[in-house]
C-alpha cells in the first residue's frame, strides 16, 4: 500500500537534509547555529533544485509500476492509523519548513524582513503533537483492515482510565492551563498503551516479547511519551527569578538554596571575564559567567547548570562587568544580578532519546515466530488480509512478525 506515498517520504528526507545544509553554509540566516557566508550556498541550492526534478520526474516515470496492489478498506484500522501518522509527521515537517523559509522567501522578493519567533512554532505544532499522542495510544490495539468499537473499548480501557489518574494527579501538583494536562493525559495514555501491548506480549513470549519491529516499536513510544512528558514539565513547572545578591547573601527558589561567595575578573586584550561564585544548596560552586569583548564591547552571557536527575538549575549572570579591565586583573564585586531558573524533568529529554534508540535497536532482532505442535508455522495465510481476519478471529492482533505469508 501507499508506495508512492513512501517513496516521496523518501525523496523529500533527503532534499530537506541538502535545503538545511544550504540555510547553514550559505549565510542567509543569522544564527549561532550557521556558518559565515560562502561560495559553497549557490552549489547546494542547485543541487537541492536538481534533487527535487529528478525526484519527481522518477517517480512520475515510474507511476504505473508503483501503483499500489491494495488499498485501505476503511480509515478506522491499522492501516488508516498508519497513515494519520505519517499526514502528522508530514504537518510537522511542513510548519517547520515554513517558519524557517518563508521569512526568507518575502525577504527575496521584496525586502522586507520577518522574524517568526517561538509563538508560531509553539501555536502550530501543539494540536500536531497532541495528535500523534492520540494516534500512538490508538494505532497499536487496531487490527488490520477494520476495528470495532468494542474491540476499541476492550483494549484502551485501562489506558484510559491511567490517563485520567494521571491528569488528576497533575491538577493536584498544580499544573497550570488545558495545555499541559491534555499533554500529560495524552502521554499516559500512549505509554499506557504501549505498555499493554508490551506486557501481553511478553506473558505469551518470554523475553522475546521485547524484540522485534513490533516491540521495539513500542518501546520507541515510551522514548516518545517520555520526551512528550518532560517538554509539558519543564514548561509548565519552570520558575525564573531575577535577584540583587550581596556577598554571602542566600535567596531559595524552587525549593533550592544559592548562596552568592564572591567573583573574580580574568581579563585579556580580547575579553575581559567575570565569574561569580555560587553555591547550590550548600552543595558545589557553581561559576556563571559575564564575557566582555573588548573590540565591539558585546556583553555574552555563559551560564552555569547543575543538572539533576528531576530538576536543572540554571545560573545566570546578568550584571555587566565593572571590575577592572586591564589583563589579569582579579578586583571583586560586592553585589551582583543573578537569574535564577528552575526546570523540571529537562534530563527525561535525552533519556526519552535513549530508549528510541534502544527500541530501535531491539526492533532490528527478529521476533520469534509461533509454531505449531509439529514445530511448523502456526499460521498460514494466502494474503495479509486472510491473517487479519485470523488475528480478529483469535481476539488478538497478529503482526508480520507473527506469520509466514505463503504465495
Amino acid at each position: 500500500m501507499l508506495r508512492v506515498w513512501n517513496i516521496s517520504l523518501l525523496c523529500a528526507t533527503f532534499s530537506l537534509t541538502i535545503l538545511g545544509t544550504f540555510l547553514t553554509r550559505s549565510g542567509v540566516v543569522e544564527s549561532v547555529h550557521a556558518f559565515a557566508s560562502g561560495s559553497v550556498g549557490p552549489m547546494l541550492l542547485g543541487l537541492f533544485a536538481v534533487t527535487v526534478a529528478v525526484s519527481l520526474g522518477l517517480i512520475a516515470w515510474r507511476a504505473d509500476m508503483l501503483r499500489s496492489v491494495g488499498r485501505i478498506a476503511t480509515p478506522v484500522s491499522r492501516e488508516g492509523a498508519f497513515l494519520a501518522n505519517n499526514v502528522v509527521f508530514a504537518a510537522l515537517a511542513f510548519v517547520v519548513l515554513l517558519g524557517t523559509v518563508f521569512p526568507l522567501l518575502l525577504e527575496a522578493l521584496n525586502g522586507d524582513r520577518l522574524t517568526v519567533g517561538v509563538p508560531y512554532f509553539s501555536r502550530m505544532t501543539m494540536p500536531l503533537g497532541f495528535a500523534l499522542l492520540t494516534l500512538m495510544a490508538v494505532a497499536p490495539v487496531m487490527p488490520w483492515r477494520r476495528a470495532t468499537t468494542e474491540t476499541l473499548k476492550t483494549r484502551l480501557f485501562w489506558p484510559a482510565w491511567f490517563a485520567v489518574a494521571v491528569m488528576v494527579l497533575a491538577a493536584l501538583s498544580g499544573s497550570k492551563g488545558w495545555a499541559a494536562l491534555t499533554a500529560f493525559g495524552l502521554a499516559a495514555f500512549a505509554g499506557g498503551s504501549a505498555v499493554r501491548q508490551l506486557a501481553g506480549s511478553v506473558r505469551r513470549q518470554g523475553w522475546r516479547g521485547m524484540v522485534g519491529r513490533t516491540n521495539g516499536g513500542m518501546i520507541v513510544h515510551l522514548g516518545v511519551v517520555l520526551i512528550a512528558v518532560a517538554f509539558a514539565a519543564s514548561t509548565t513547572y519552570l520558575q525564573t527569578v531575577e535577584v540583587d545578591l550581596a556577598r554571602g547573601e542566600v535567596v531559595s527558589v524552587g525549593g533550592h538554596t544559592v548562596e552568592f561567595l564572591d567573583t573574580h575578573t580574568v581579563g585579556s586584550d580580547r575579553v575581559l571575564t567575570v565569574a561569580a561564585r555560587v553555591k547550590v544548596d550548600g552543595d558545589r560552586i557553581f561559576e556563571p559567567r559575564l564575557n566582555r569583548y573588548r573590540s565591539s564591547g558585546m556583553v555574552v552571557g555563559s551560564p552555569s547548570v547543575r543538572v539533576g536527575p528531576f530538576e536543572d538549575v540554571y545560573l545566570a549572570l546578568t550584571s555587566s562587568p565593572e571590575a577592572s579591565t586591564s589583563p589579569g586583573g582579579n578586583d571583586s564585586i560586592d553585589e551582583v544580578t543573578l537569574r535564577v531558573v528552575v526546570q523540571p524533568l529537562v534530563s527525561w529529554i535525552w533519556l526519552g532519546g535513549m530508549v528510541m534508540v534502544l527500541g530501535t535497536a531491539l526492533a532490528l532482532v527478529p521476533a520469534a515466530r509461533r509454531r505449531d505442535r509439529d514445530g511448523g508455522p502456526a499460521l498460514r495465510a494466502q494474503s495479509v488480509a486472510d491473517v487479519a481476519m485470523v488475528g480478529e478471529a483469535a481476539g488478538e492482533p497478529i503482526t508480520s512478525d507473527d506469520v509466514e505469508v505463503t504465495r
